[in-house]
């Protein structure tokens, strides 16, 4: 029944009674207590308002101010996590637990303890602040609700349980994550229930007017509310930290809020709303118990009722039948066999002549005429008896033989009997009359006369007859067998449909008894809407249960001391220990080049030479590529504007879209300003689009067929895809006319135009890159910053761009936000960051914690950077470099020529020297090492000169003999050895990999399986599992490959790390052949990562069928906790192809880092011959070539020394 207006205005503690007694009887404790919460808001007359919000956007702050007096915690790490009603009234404080009794205290009470209590959601369900100040007026309740976030599923549930007393709601945002999900989905399910609800946008001082119009930044917000159809009664601006911030609607709020509470009371005040959610809520708990009832009985839905019972009619009436068919077909049988034996007329006249005949030969004194002999008496005798045998044998077959054959042989067709055997019996039916028969019936001395005759004939008859009968019936229980054999068979299949069907017909009945069951469960609850009639019993229930529900312990400040809820240990702020060693990069260079100078021109030095040169050439065009990630809205962009120090990158850009942007140094082709547009291609096109729809089975189009299919099936306003998705697919139909002669094209267009180009998002989902080409102190350090797309941009997952630049980068910077929670598709990123932490020589990354400026104090920020560090620590990345800053701040002091503040200044401190030293200490070591040589060789050099003749003979035998050993030395490392440790290191790295994704796979089940995600009942829904189970397969698809993705990375370092190996065993075995050669360092290689595939594309749906008809209702799935099994179920039947999927993917890398191990070490085996040959051939130089003067030689040896101590304290 739906409330209408004339029931509205009467709907009174009578219906809730009623509504509750209905409930109570329909066995929905929990939502007969929500109709027992609006009883007592309406008998209290109460308005209650809610205040929900993102988690740390300042709610409890806001209600704090509102109110005037600090009664909630407020932190910007999450702080409420238990459901807190505020009000004015008689001075107590209720906490209600979900285990135990409520406490009570009365005032004066310790504000700083119920905050703490207001922190702990594990025990405690709700508190109530009841305070003697006139903070609110009569009867009006503030509800102030656990933060809204994405990663505490608990504190969701918590929020919407309350959102059937509430008579309207004030949602908070921060400045930065207006555009969050999960506040849109919250605002939908608030607005789905009629609930009238307000947006507050707080921390507008963040806003820079420089950066974005306040105008068009509420037109932003406006546009996201419009696409996801999203109409709030009003939206405000606020700021708490800057009363005077431009725009600050806070007094606004706070005077809306009392009118609310005041002269708009009674029309704010709406039962009949909370009465429609709860009821709607109870039919649904109805629904999903009747689908999950359903689901036992499972019926067959081809099957109705009425046609059951026809059919059961049918099957009894035919297995009566079959049971009655074998004393039929035997009544039939014996009625046949004596029908035709009594009909048989054996013996006619004619063959009753021939039996006189026989008779009378058979008598004693029987003669052939007067004299016959006694041979011609016999004979006729014999012929007489054979022609009546003979006759006879005719009239026997044709008599009875033949008709039986045919009878019995039309029995077997009557009672469908195709025994073939059977029917050659039948066809062979007879029985053996001898002649002795005929003679032994004779009565011997009997007078042959009529009467004989008949006499005898009758008792030939009768024998004949008899004998067949003998022999029928033997028959028939040949034909018995078979046909039993037969018909039980037919029995056994009719008895099983029979039962089939009578099961059926019962789980019919049952789902008639259910329906009928739902529909008067419905009623009652119409009913008590309708003509509520409660009962007198109900109203002493409804008054008990409000009774215990307030009989509470009252408690003392003391008590809660004592049982004081345990405190979480604030971690001390670690200090990092790394020192900012600043090696100028120019002394080093001075240092090459002095030494150059010193050795050139000496005869062997070359190589030397060469070695040093080239490191002179790295040193002085050195490049830097820094990867800038970052959290949705965490104010990346404004990060890299505060780390160059102008305004380049655009804020606020979508962040739906994939696209890179790259500042690069200015070159001789691309001047300063100067930006290069990279159009996608068609292909990227496709598959951008083929990934989003993949659910609806797009054929194999081109682009422009895909987008005509996808307005054509209104794919991109489709329900079942993603919002962000479908904003992204208009701005594709959108843009399309504007972009489509770009595609693939490379566009150069102004720095003026650049902004555009990144920020409106039909133009940036075309876009694959962008690079600004710009002159800045940044750029002209040789640093290229790339800001790449956002981990939960659109497509973002589907290339391998995030995984190049970890791989390849110089440096990561990682930028997160003060008071935001981390998305599912951050937090998979930064595991992916902590599972290759460990693969790089150096940590190159780097954690910015932005807007470190919203802190109140350093113990604030201390407490932030903490919860930020464990967070990091949780998802793999232990001890990692993080550092406060405060982007806005940053760029303001820089744009002013100002000191930049100290904790920017900390930073960039120890990003630079991480760039311009750790970076280049490994060359900067190899100098040194090049420069050691160099004394080295001019200490030998000088030792040479003062060998004589045989000496200098003697010393290039030697020469020749530690070339040989050298050599031998080089053909003496086994490859096989260092191919084994490869396959080795990859076994045992990949050992492990299903393990790990056993454990992450609770948490994408629980991510895609959730009372979010799954809502439905019945072909509903199967249609939401499919489409979990398909976000699911995706989502462990991804992270396997992420798995193999970090897999490589170790492995690539592993064989970076053998290459060294081989150099210091090289290194260490030729120094006691020859003590003068010294094994320069070896140039990286950059290894090829194979490219995998992201895991489970070919799997279908389908393949888990089985699984997900399991499935038996929300209750059972969620409450009875049947989830676990299906979990438990996909995973076991996924564990074979991932198996398989990591088992080829195993060879393929061992197939392809092999390869490339063969290469290198083939080139470092011959790079050290040549190092060998190139070695001998400058010291036999320093013996055969024109001798350098001793005294110049050991001035180049002071100079040299001199240049190596300078470099030894450098790197000290």
């Amino acid at each position: 029944m739906i409330i209408t207006e004339q029931n509205q205005a009467q709907t009174n503690l009578q219906h809730l009674a009623a509504l509750y007694q209905a409930m109570v009887e329909n066995d929905d404790l929990k939502h007969a207590n929500k109709i027992l919460d609006v009883y007592e808001k309406l008998n209290r007359q109460e308005l209650m308002i809610s205040f929900a919000g993102h988690f740390s956007a300042g709610k409890s702050s806001m209600i704090n101010s509102l109110l005037g007096k600090s009664i909630l915690p407020k932190s910007p790490i999450p702080t409420s996590a238990n459901v807190v009603k505020i009000k004015s009234g008689k001075g107590i404080a209720r906490v209600y637990f979900h285990d135990t009794s409520p406490v009570e205290y009365e005032e004066p009470y310790d504000i700083e303890m119920i905050k703490e209590y207001a922190k702990d959601k594990a025990s405690i369900k709700e508190i109530e602040i009841s305070t003697k100040e006139n903070i609110l007026p009569d009867e009006c309740v503030i509800i102030d609700t656990p933060g809204i976030d994405a990663a505490d599923d608990a504190d969701r549930i918590m929020t919407e349980s309350s959102l059937h007393l509430v008579d309207a709601l004030f949602y908070v945002m921060d400045y930065n994550h207006v555009q969050s999900e999960v506040n849109l989905q919250f605002l939908k399910k608030v607005q789905d229930n009629n609930i009238p609800f307000y947006i507050i946008i707080n921390q507008i001082d963040k806003h820079d007017e420089s950066e974005l119009t306040f105008e068009t930044f509420k037109q932003k917000i406006k546009q996201t509310f419009d696409q996801w159809n999203i109409f709030p009664e009003v939206t405000y601006y606020t700021s708490l930290i800057d009363s005077n911030a431009a725009y600050n609607e806070f007094p606004v709020i706070k005077d809306k809020l009392n009118t609310l509470m005041t002269s708009d009371k009674e029309f704010t005040l709406n039962t009949e709303r909370s009465v429609i959610q709860v009821i709607d809520e109870h039919k649904r708990y109805l629904d999903s118990i009747y689908e999950e009832s359903l689901a036992e009985v499972s019926p067959s839905e081809s099957d109705k009722y009425e046609t059951l019972s026809i059919q059961l009619e049918n099957i009894n009436s035919i297995v009566s039948n079959l049971k009655s068919k074998p004393k039929e077909m035997e009544r039939d049988f014996l009625a046949n066999l004596n029908a035709t034996l009594k009909n048989a007329y054996l013996l006619p006249s004619d063959l009753r002549d021939k039996a006189e005949l026989f008779l009378e030969s058979q008598i004693k004194d029987f003669k052939v005429g007067l004299f016959a002999s006694k041979k011609k008496t016999e004979e006729e005798r014999e012929t007489r008896l054979n022609k009546f045998y003979d006759h006879l044998l005719e009239r026997i077959d044709a008599a009875i033989q033949w008709k039986l054959r045919d009878k019995f042989l039309n029995l077997l067709k009557q009672y469908n009997i195709h025994d073939q055997n059977l029917v050659q019996q039948i066809q062979q039916f007879s029985i053996d009359y001898d002649k002795e028969v005929l003679l032994s019936l004779q009565n011997p001395g009997a007078t042959v006369n009529g009467d004989y005759i008949l006499n005898y004939t009758n008792d030939v008859s009768a024998d004949i007859k008899k004998r067949f009968k003998m022999e029928a019936l033997k028959l028939w229980d040949l034909i018995y067998n078979s046909f039993i054999d037969e018909i039980n068979a037919e029995i056994v299949k009719n008895e099983n449909e029979q039962e089939q069907l009578y099961h059926l017909y019962e789980q019919q009945e049952r789902q008639e008894e259910l329906k009928t069951d739902l529909r008067e469960k419905y009623q009652l609850v119409d009913t008590a809407l309708d003509k509520p009639n409660p009962s007198d019993q109900i109203w002493h229930q409804i008054n008990d249960a409000i009774k215990l529900r307030y009989k509470a312990i009252k408690q003392t400040t003391e008590d809660f001391n004592s049982k004081a809820i345990p405190q979480t240990e604030v971690v001390n702020e670690t200090q990092e220990q790394t020192q900012n060693k600043t090696v100028s990069i120019d002394n080093v260079l001075t240092n090459i080049e002095n030494t150059i100078a010193t050795i050139d021109e000496l005869p062997g030095f070359q190589s030397i030479i060469d070695d040093l040169t080239r490191k002179q050439v790295r040193l002085n065009n050195r490049t830097y590529t820094i990867a800038l990630f970052g959290a949705f809205s965490a104010g990346k962009s404004s990060f890299a504007n505060a780390l160059i120090g102008e305004n380049i990158l655009p804020v606020s850009p979508n962040p739906t879209t994939a696209v890179i942007n790259r500042i690069n140094p200015v070159n001789k082709t691309y001047s300063h300003g100067t930006v290069v547009v990279k159009f996608k291609d068609e292909q990227t096109l496709v598959d951008d689009i083929r990934s989003l729809t993949r659910h609806f089975s797009p054929e194999a189009l081109n682009f422009e067929e895909l987008l005509d299919w996808i307005m054509k099936n209104n794919i991109h306003r489709s329900d079942q895809l993603h919002q962000t998705h479908q904003t992204y697919l208009n701005a594709i139909i959108n843009g399309f006319s504007y972009n489509k002669d770009a595609i693939a094209q490379e566009v150069i267009i102004g720095i003026g135009e650049f902004s555009s180009y990144v920020t409106e998002e039909t133009k940036a989902c075309y876009i694959e890159s962008i690079d600004l080409y710009y002159d800045c102190s940044l750029t002209r350090d040789g640093i290229t910053l790339v800001d790449t797309p956002g981990a939960d941009s659109v497509n973002a997952r589907h290339t391998n761009v995030s995984f190049d630049y970890i791989k390849h980068a110089d440096a990561i910077l990682y930028v997160t936000y003060y008071n935001h929670a981390l998305a599912r598709a951050d937090k998979d990123f930064l595991m992916q960051l902590g599972r290759v932490k460990d693969a790089f020589q150096l940590d190159k990354m780097f954690f910015i914690m932005n807007a470190a400026d919203l802190a109140e104090d350093n113990s604030e920020l201390k407490m932030v950077m903490n919860y930020i560090e464990e967070q990091l620590t949780q998802l793999g990345i232990r001890f990692p470099r993080l550092y406060p800053i405060s982007s806005k701040q940053s760029l303001r002091e820089k744009l002013n020529n100002e000191v930049p503040n100290h904790q920017m200044r900390n930073f960039e401190e120890t990003f630079n020297s991480f760039i311009h030293y750790e970076l280049a200490a490994l060359t900067i070591q190899s100098v040194g090492r090049d420069i050691n040589r160099a004394s080295q060789s001019i200490k030998n050099y000088i030792d040479s000169l003062q060998l004589n003749a045989a000496e200098k003979e003697n010393y290039r035998e030697d020469l020749y003999k530690k070339q040989s050993s050298l050599e031998q030395l080089v053909d003496q490392i086994d490859n096989d050895v260092y191919v084994q440790k490869i396959k080795q290191k990859l076994d045992k790295q990949l050992y492990y990999v299903l393990e790990r994704e056993s454990i992450r796979f609770h948490d994408m089940f629980k991510e895609t399986f959730n009372p979010t995600t799954i809502t439905e009942s019945g072909r509903k829904a199967q249609v939401q599992l499919e489409q979990s189970l398909s976000n699911l397969l995706d989502y462990a698809g991804y992270e396997l490959m992420q798995e193999l993705r970090a897999v490589s990375l170790r492995v690539e370092s592993f064989i970076t790390e053998m290459k060294k190996d081989i150099q210091l065993d090289y290194s260490t075995k030729s120094n006691l052949i020859d003590n003068n050669f010294l094994l320069p360092d070896f140039d990286n290689t950059e290894l090829e990562t194979p490219a995998y595939n992201q895991a489970f594309t070919e799997l279908d749906v389908q393949t888990f069928h089985k699984e997900l008809k399991r499935f038996n209702g929300t209750k059972a799935f969620f409450v009875k906790n049947e989830k676990e099994q299906m979990k438990e179920d996909i995973f076991n039947r996924l564990s074979p192809f991932a198996k398989r999927y990591i088992e080829e993917s195993h060879q393929k890398m061992s197939d392809v880092y092999t390869e490339q191990w063969n290469v290198i070490l083939d080139d470092m085996k011959e790079e050290i011959k040549r190092i060998v040959r190139t070695h001998i051939d400058n010291y036999l130089s320093m013996v055969t070539d024109q001798p350098v003067d001793i005294d110049t030689l050991q001035d180049k040896n002071r100079i040299v020394n001199s240049i190596v101590a300078v470099q030894e304290k450098m790197e000290a």
